[in-house]
């Protein structure tokens, strides 16, 4: 179950920070938010990646 709580809140992130892009990148030049949304979306990969991760290992191991 770890797994599917990890998958879910990176795609919640995701979604959230998706939009938080959008709109920080819609002004002009570069700043604090711009790394702040940059580490969202790799704060919410990492969380994805290891969900993935851990739900392939749950399949194989319960095979």
């Amino acid at each position: 179950m770890k797994h599917h709580l990890m998958i879910a809140l990176g795609l919640i992130l995701a979604i959230i920070f998706i939009i938080r892009g959008a709109e920080a990148f819609a002004q002009p030049g570069l700043g604090i938010r711009e790394l702040y949304v940059l580490g969202g979306f790799i704060f919410s990969g990492i969380l994805l990646w290891k969900g993935f991760r851990d739900w392939r290992e749950a399949k194989n191991t319960k095979r």
